[in-house]
């Protein structure tokens, strides 16, 4: 299985589709399981005659070590904890909570791994 990857590396493509959920793992080092994902907004594309669902954001989680993940854009955003900390990435993943926090639960908003909504 893969540990961290986004749709553009598979193909391309700018887009999350689901079928990659096949191959996603938890890039924690001390984990490596499947991950769960949660869509909260795509749109359909016509691929080689048939519609695929293309991802525009989405939440992914482990339910093995609680981190999750946000798809943004498009885009799954699996970088190592201490990348998602500071700078643009922790301000665009505070965003993401901040605009889906209706749809995502309690404990990420609360405790996420590796931080949680803003008070």
């Amino acid at each position: 299985m893969l540990t961290s990857i986004d749709a553009a590396q598979i193909n391309g493509e700018t887009e999350m589709k689901r079928w990659l959920m096949d191959i996603l793992a938890c890039p924690a080092p001390e984990c490596k399981n499947e991950l769960h994902l949660d869509v909260y907004k795509s749109h359909m594309v016509e691929s080689d005659g048939e519609d695929v669902e293309e991802i525009d954001e989405a939440l992914i989680t482990c339910p093995k070590c609680d981190r999750w993940y946000p798809v943004i854009d498009g885009i799954a955003c699996m970088l190592p904890d201490d990348l998602r900390m500071t700078g643009k990435q922790r301000i665009e993943e505070e965003a993401f909570l901040e605009r889906w926090k209706d749809k995502v639960t309690s404990n990420i908003i609360n405790e996420g791994i590796p931080f949680g909504a803003k008070p």
